[in-house]
Parts: C-alpha cells; sequence; structure tokens
C-alpha cells in the first residue's frame, strides 16, 4: 500500500508543477505582450495559492484519510478470515470428536444391547422376575442411550450438509406396517389403539431409512404423549403428484403459543403439570429429514382436542410386489441356510454367531480377514456379514474383493459395521447394510431379504438402454449382461419410442440427450399414456441440470444417475431393487 501511495503523490506534485509551470508560462507570455497584466497576476496569484491549498492541504488530509479506512478494512477482513478459520477448525473438532464418541459409545452398547436381549431370551436359561425386570432396565436404558446419540449425530450431520440419502421407490403400506409392528407393543402398555390405513399399491420416492425415522418420531411422540386409552392413526392418501401422510392422535394437544417453537432444536415440549420430557431434537430432525425429501411438516392442532402432524412426499410410479414369504416349515425342510460371519472382535462376532443360531441358520466365523475371500470362495455361504473396521484388511477391501471375485460376486453381503456410510456400502455392492447396535429382529430381516432376493429371478422382460453414444451404449449393455440380465438398446429417441410402442420392458435406462428425439420429451409421452405410466425409469445423463428438471425428474423418474460421477454399482443395487436379481449369469 505504502507504494500504491507513493505513486499517488508523485503524480499529485507532478501535475501541480506542471499546473504552475503552464500558468507561469501563460503569465510571462500576457505580461510580455502587456495583455491586462493586473488582472492576470491577481489570477495567477488565486491560482497559485489555489494549487499550493490542494497540494500541501487537501492531498495530505485525503491521504491520511483513506490509509485510515483502508486500514480499518484490513483489519475487518483479517479478523473475519480469522473468524472463518476459528470456525472450520471448531467444525473439524466437532465432527472428529462425534466420529470418535460414536464409535466409542456404540461398541461396549452393541455388546450391551445384544447381550441383555440374549439373556432375556428364554433358552439361554430361566430369569425370575426380578432379573427380567433388570435386563429390560438394561435394555430400555441402552436404547435410549443409542436414540441419544443418534439423535446427535444427525443434527450434526444436517446441519453441515452431509446427510447422505438414497432414494428409492417406497409401499407406504409395507413402511406403515414396519412402523406399527416396531410400535406398537409400546402403545400397548398405555392401552392405546394404534391403526394406520394406507391405500394399496400407494408408494412413495424416498429413502426408506429416513422415511421410516419420521414416522417413527412422530409416532413415538404421540405415544408418549397421549394419556392411556388413546387413539393414534398413521394414514396416508393421494394428493396429485404427492401422497400426503397424517400421524393423529387424540391427546391433550399443543397449546398455541408452543405450536410456533415446537420444530426449534433442543425445545422440549412440557407435559401438563409435569417437567419438560426427551432432548427436543426429535421434531427438528424430523422436519429436516421431511424438507431434505421434498416435502414439508406442518401440524394442526387444538389444546384438549388432539394434534395431527401431516407432511408429503412426491409419488412413486409404483413398487414391485413381494414375493410371498415362504412358510416357515417349508425353509425349515429346505437345506439350512448357511451364514458366514467376517468379523475379528470375538465379542461381536458371538453376539452375532448367537442371534443366528437361534433361529436355526448354521453359522460359520472367520475372525482373519486376510483369509476371508478364500475361506467364502470354499464354503459357498447363502449369505455374508461383514464388519468394516478390521485390521489387517479392512472390510472395505474385503467387500471389493468379494464383490469383484466370480466365486463370491452371487454371494449377499450384509454390512454390520458402527461406520454409518450406507450409501458407500451401497454402491461398492452391499446388499444390506446395518449400523451397530443391531437388534436380533432387524438382523434376521436383513438376512431374510437377501436369501429371498438370492431364490428371486429375473423379469421375462428386458431391460432397454436408450443412449446415443455407440461406446457408453456398449458398455452399459455388457454390464448388464454379464449380471445376467436380457438387454436391449436403442441409439435415439425415435427408436426407443417404436421399440416401447411395440413391446413394454422391464425397465428403461434414458439419456436425455437424444437425436430426434430427447429424452425429456419421451419421458413425457410415456408418462402420459396409460400403458406406460407405471414403466420403470432410470435416468442415466452428462447433462447440467437446471432446479426445475431436476425436480421433475424426481417426479417423474426412478432414480438419477450422473455420468460424471460413480455411477456402475448405485446403477447396479437399484436395479436389483426395481427388478429384482437375475438367475444366473451368463457369460
Amino acid at each position: 500500500m505504502k507504494s500504491t501511495l507513493s505513486r499517488r503523490w508523485s503524480w499529485a506534485i507532478g501535475l501541480a508543477l506542471a499546473f504552475v509551470c503552464l500558468v507561469a508560462a501563460v503569465y510571462r507570455y500576457v505580461s510580455t505582450h502587456q495583455i491586462n497584466v493586473h488582472i492576470t497576476s491577481r489570477v495567477f496569484m488565486l491560482l497559485l495559492v489555489l494549487v499550493v491549498v490542494i497540494v500541501f492541504f487537501v492531498l495530505p488530509v485525503y491521504s491520511v484519510i483513506v490509509t485510515n479506512e483502508i486500514r480499518k478494512r484490513r483489519r475487518v477482513e483479517a479478523a473475519l478470515i480469522r473468524a472463518k478459520e476459528d470456525a472450520e477448525r471448531a467444525s473439524k473438532f466437532k465432527d472428529r470428536f462425534l466420529s470418535t464418541m460414536s464409535h466409542e459409545l456404540r461398541t461396549p452398547l452393541n455388546a450391551v444391547m445384544g447381550f441383555s436381549d440374549l439373556l432375556a431370551d428364554k433358552r439361554y436359561g430361566q430369569l425370575n422376575e426380578r432379573q427380567q425386570r433388570y435386563v429390560s432396565h438394561i435394555n430400555t436404558g441402552g436404547k435410549h442411550l443409542l436414540k441419544l446419540i443418534n439423535d446427535i449425530l444427525d443434527l450434526s450431520k444436517i446441519e453441515a450438509g452431509r446427510l447422505e440419502l438414497s432414494f428409492e421407490d417406497l409401499s407406504v403400506e409395507t413402511i406403515f406396517g414396519e412402523v406399527v409392528s416396531a410400535l406398537r407393543p409400546l402403545a400397548e402398555k398405555k392401552t392405546h389403539k394404534l391403526s394406520s390405513h394406507a391405500d394399496p399399491g400407494l408408494s412413495v420416492h424416498a429413502d426408506a431409512t429416513r422415511f421410516k425415522q419420521v414416522l417413527m418420531n412422530l409416532v413415538g411422540n404421540a405415544i408418549k404423549f397421549t394419556p392411556e386409552g388413546g387413539r393414534i392413526d398413521l394414514e396416508a392418501l393421494r394428493a396429485g403428484r404427492e401422497v400426503q401422510v397424517k400421524v393423529c392422535d387424540n391427546g391433550p394437544g399443543i397449546p398455541a403459543e408452543e405450536q410456533k417453537r415446537i420444530f426449534e432444536a433442543f425445545y422440549r415440549l412440557r407435559k401438563s403439570g409435569e417437567g419438560a420430557e426427551g432432548t427436543g431434537l426429535g421434531l427438528a430432525i424430523t422436519e429436516s429429514l421431511v424438507k431434505l425429501q421434498g416435502g414439508s411438516l406442518g401440524l394442526d392442532s387444538e389444546f384438549g382436542r388432539g394434534s395431527c402432524f401431516y407432511f408429503s412426499l412426491p409419488l412413486a410410479k409404483g413398487v414391485r410386489e413381494a414375493r410371498p414369504r415362504a412358510p416357515n416349515g417349508a425353509r425349515k425342510a429346505a437345506k439350512t441356510p448357511k451364514i458366514l460371519i467376517i468379523e475379528d472382535d470375538r465379542m461381536a462376532a458371538h453376539l452375532l454367531e448367537a442371534q443366528l443360531t437361534s433361529s436355526g441358520y448354521e453359522v460359520v466365523s472367520c475372525d482373519q480377514p486376510e483369509r476371508a475371500l478364500e475361506m467364502a470362495a470354499d464354503l459357498q455361504p447363502q449369505a455374508i456379514t461383514l464388519d468394516l473396521l478390521m485390521k489387517p484388511t479392512s472390510g472395505w477391501e474385503i467387500l471389493l474383493q468379494l464383490k469383484h471375485d466370480p466365486r463370491t460376486a452371487g454371494i449377499p453381503v450384509i454390512v454390520v459395521t458402527i461406520v454409518d456410510q450406507p450409501t458407500t456400502g451401497a454402491a461398492i455392492g452391499a446388499d444390506d447394510y446395518l449400523v451397530k447396535p443391531v437388534d436380533k429382529a432387524t438382523l434376521l430381516a436383513a438376512v431374510t431379504r437377501c436369501l429371498e432376493g438370492r431364490e428371486g429371478s429375473s423379469p421375462a422382460q428386458p431391460i432397454l438402454v436408450v443412449e446415443d453414444d455407440a461406446s457408453t451404449r456398449e458398455m452399459i449393455a455388457e454390464l448388464l449382461k454379464t449380471r445376467g440380465y436380457d438387454v436391449a438398446t436403442a441409439a435415439d429417441g425415435a427408436s426407443a419410442r417404436a421399440q416401447v410402442a411395440a413391446s413394454l420392458p422391464g425397465l428403461v435406462i434414458l439419456d436425455l440427450v437424444l437425436p430426434k428425439v430427447g429424452g425429456f420429451e419421451l419421458l413425457a409421452e410415456w408418462r402420459a399414456e396409460p400403458r406406460t405410466s407405471e414403466l420403470p425409469i432410470f435416468v442415466l445423463t452428462s447433462k447440467d441440470l437446471t432446479e426445475q428438471e431436476k425436480a421433475y425428474l424426481r417426479a417423474n423418474a426412478q432414480s438419477l444417475f450422473r455420468k460424471q460421477e460413480s455411477w456402475q454399482e448405485g446403477l447396479l443395487k437399484q436395479l436389483q431393487r426395481a427388478v429384482g436379481k437375475p438367475q444366473a449369469v451368463k457369460v
């Protein structure tokens, strides 16, 4: 800045001297020719005084003022930079602390909850009434602590914008059934009547885990705050291109003054005549989760007459019908499924083994991660459970090995870990992803899903790949064929339109930038026709999309993948959910 000011001074002084010289020259010329000498001399003196005042008084004062302003601005900028760096450093420390504490708390909590469940299982020995009550208290406390940990981590991820969502088409009726089944024992303790209603076939495009979490939070609050003998209803209705979900109760209602603050983090609703309950995070997280999935959470409540929370999510085009589950007797008559547990923590492995063997599965444990691939190839189990935090070979590396080795690529892998990165796991190839602590029912449900998925067959209809670039089209087709799917291809929009008109495919993988007929035009046509309105469509494109285009695709396509990113494993995972796994790999 000093050099800049000195240059300004040099210019100012130079201009002033030049002006003085010019005035002196004019004065000399006028004086020499004796033209109005007296008037010219007076003007010259005035101009000279003016120049002196400007150069020696005005410019220094101006320079001082400008210099002070620049120094103030620099101090403010430096303070802002320091504050930004401090905030970033604090955020990093917070993330590191939460990550470390999550790991350190979840590890012993997994053992506490898992072994308390086993103690409550009568086949390991009968407990007296007092022991059962103590074990129940241990398990309840563990679940409360787990919910607190999950709430804090969720809030941190939402605030940092790092919460990962995996959108798919979900049956509302199925999700309602899972939520009601999980919370019915809690409702029955307070003699509540818990019911749900959703039109058959109604489905939403949302993240399965987070959609269920929203419902669990809302229904759990209704159970907690509604007096004994109350009624709680879940209802889902179609509203245009959205599905409106309601959770209503006939409890005490929420006062108007508290309705304004109920969605604030750490604000706790007070029961009449009692202290505040809970952490005050549930509704704040619930509102954020609904917004992240394209909806908004609202409340209708009148004090003394109950409450109704409602939100809307995008309507999905349809969900593949689940295959009827084989009776338990039929499953036991067949060969006992073999499960391979890859886990280097003996306590965690023992817990998984006890949970699985007590349900009739044959279990083999592997506590040496470096031998996991060969062991899986030799045993050929029906499913594998895999931890990620292992040494010397990490679970991520083992998962990649299992999914890329032809001997084990078809074996379902269930990740059971403390690491909360389900999207990354799905992209690498995990068939299911469970975050510890995992209760027995959740583990068995995941194993059942994987076993049933392995028994499924590929659809009779082929998958249509619509892509104008020949090399990309061939690569996608080969990727699907090596996984056992039947594939048809189209090089432009007109060809795709003709093929769909002639024979309906099982699913379409659609590029948006196409010759003759564009992808958006095709999508609009297919959604407008009753015959193709329910046709599953995955969009795979490199086009830069506007917010309006993204919103349109979320409403009209099952999934969106970007060519600029790693899309292969994610597409295959969503493909398995949409049309099922192929029966056999075709070479």
